[in-house]
């Protein structure tokens, strides 16, 4: 499973991606808030910012599915599947989520 087929996959199945864009781009209009006004980052840059943080995200989470899994069974998607529902990775980062905070 790529990134994208995980990102993919937990958008259908969660609300852990749309969760931390929604807290990595508070945390980064938090900090831009305290900038002084000449330096404060536009609002495409935040949200590239949020996007290159959600994607290094799910590639976090997928290196460790990955990591934990054989090499067999990495080769096909129903595997991948079959290990987050086993392993209850959704419910895990649902959790981990919740206590998620930023520090800058």
């Amino acid at each position: 499973m790529t990134t994208f087929e995980l990102e993919e996959y937990l958008e259908a199945n969660s609300q852990i991606v749309d969760n931390f864009r929604d807290k990595y781009a508070a945390f980064l209009n938090e900090q831009n808030a305290d900038r002084p006004t000449n330096k404060k980052w536009s609002s495409l840059r935040i949200k590239n910012e949020t996007s290159s943080a959600v994607i290094k995200f799910i590639s976090n989470i997928r290196n460790e599915i990955s990591t934990s899994m054989g090499s067999a069974q990495r080769k096909h998607r129903t595997n991948w599947i079959s290990y987050i529902e086993k392993h209850e990775i959704i419910y895990r980062l649902e959790e981990s989520m919740a206590d998620m905070v930023f520090e800058g």
